[in-house]
């Protein structure tokens, strides 16, 4: 078992070195300059977010809810931490970089899928897989990206109810098993229900939760607002630290920095990935694709460019990163400053868990939509074995999947950005 943890996390370290990282950034800027900065529409993003769709069906803000719901959740919070513990401090400015021009590509990923998307059955469907099938003829790449979705579901289940009964049973003394018995049940309703129901739950947990979290972060923010400047240029600093060693090889902080903040952006925006693009197409509201596309991006916005890369600035302001090597130790330490904080960042961590559930369920379920024929028969088993990974991720020590999922991550890219750049002259703006 040893063996085989070592592998896989070889095998991440390698799917997300430096060329990976860099071929994001690079697709990132690419597309910020090619759609003429539609970071500049995020205003009208949140106008367009809170404005009533007339036609029936799920709206805009309930969407944006949702994929939020799918974004936000342990990566916001924990990862962040990880990624200060593993590239140093550095990695904050490069997850708020990421996270600016990652609007650009979650423009781009959304426009293409809705602009392709088609209507049957009273109900649109698409994704990068319908995309890459019927439009570039690309089969083989299309059934990857499916299988890429699935597993990665998979292991994002494990991941958000591992977080949830971890916290919860440490600061409740409440039993794993009965916790997971409660989650379980929970992701089951919403799971076999349809997208509606998942974008109602989403978007009566979400904006509690994003509540939560920001008045936590004000606290803190006046708490340790002496620290503040201070804290953001050490960031800068060391997010280009360059130095040179012995025999003209050349080390760099920067790099290791950039590798943990694009890592830990993407996992947290999912820009790149062609994830969230997978409920986008079920929005029926009476919004252009342009539109629609400008809500999605801001979802990058509101995740990595605000909350992200607050927590981040916290973290360092606190001083806490210089003697705690535990990402969830540290989280924890840094919120009980916070009146009853340790209870709020249990609520928060459970509620964006959970509202994130259903919609990594939602996304593995398209991918099982797309590869089989008798759908009806393997969507129930998919949704089985989905809810079962919930539960076993409750219960269990799941190192390992982090990994795994961080992988299919990786995966589900290459795919995406193949669809994003062969399409990109069809992109609106």
């Amino acid at each position: 078992m040893i063996v085989l943890e070592g592998i896989i996390e070889y095998i991440e370290k390698l799917v997300w070195s430096a060329p990976l990282t860099i071929l994001l950034m690079l697709t990132h800027i690419y597309f910020t300059f090619l759609l003429k900065f539609p970071q500049k529409n995020i205003l009208k993003g949140f106008r367009l977010m809170i404005k009533k769709d007339k036609s029936e069906g799920i709206s805009s803000f309930k969407s944006l809810m949702t994929i939020l719901a799918g974004t936000l959740g342990v990566g916001n919070i924990i990862g962040i931490a990880s990624a200060i513990i593993l590239g140093g401090i550095g990695s904050v400015f490069w997850i708020f970089i990421s996270g600016v021009f990652a609007i650009a590509t979650k423009y781009a990923e959304t426009y293409i899928p809705l602009n392709y998307r088609t209507y049957k059955y009273k109900k649109y469907t698409g994704g990068a897989m319908y995309v890459l099938k019927n439009v570039l003829n690309y089969k083989i790449l299309a059934l990857l990206f499916s299988l890429f979705v699935i597993f990665s579901s998979f292991g994002g289940a494990m991941i958000q109810s591992n977080a949830i009964s971890g916290i919860i049973s440490i600061e409740t003394n409440i039993s794993k098993n009965l916790i997971a018995l409660f989650i379980t049940i929970f992701s089951c309703y919403v799971i076999f229900g349809n997208e509606k129901r998942i974008a109602s739950v989403s978007s009566l947990f979400v904006p509690i939760a994003i509540g939560i979290y920001a008045y936590m972060c004000i606290y803190l923010i006046v708490y340790y607002r002496t620290n503040l400047l201070n804290s953001i240029i050490m960031i800068v600093k060391q997010a280009f630290n360059f130095r040179a060693v012995g025999g003209g090889i050349i080390t760099s902080i920067a790099i290791k920095a950039m590798n943990a903040g694009m890592s830990k952006g993407l996992y947290s925006n999912e820009a790149g990935m062609g994830s969230s693009p997978l409920f986008n197409v079920s929005v029926n509201s009476n919004k252009s694709i342009k539109d629609e596309s400008i809500i999605a991006s801001t979802s990058v916005f509101i995740d990595t460019v605000l909350l992200c890369t607050i927590t981040g600035i916290l973290i360092v302001a606190s001083g806490l990163w210089k003697s705690i090597t535990s990402p969830i130790e540290l989280v924890n330490t840094l919120f009980s400053i916070v009146p009853f904080g340790r209870v709020f960042l249990v609520i928060d961590i459970a509620i964006f868990a959970i509202s994130t559930l259903p919609c990594i369920g939602y996304n593995g379920y398209v991918g099982i939509r797309y590869i089989f024929k008798k759908k009806n028969f393997y969507e129930i088993i998919f949704k089985v074995i989905y809810t079962i990974c919930v539960f076993i991720g409750c219960i269990s020590t799941i190192k390992i999947v982090w990994s795994i999922s961080s992988i299919f991550n990786a995966f589900m890219v290459i795919p995406n950005l193949i669809m994003l750049y062969k399409l990109r002259r069809k992109i609106e703006v």
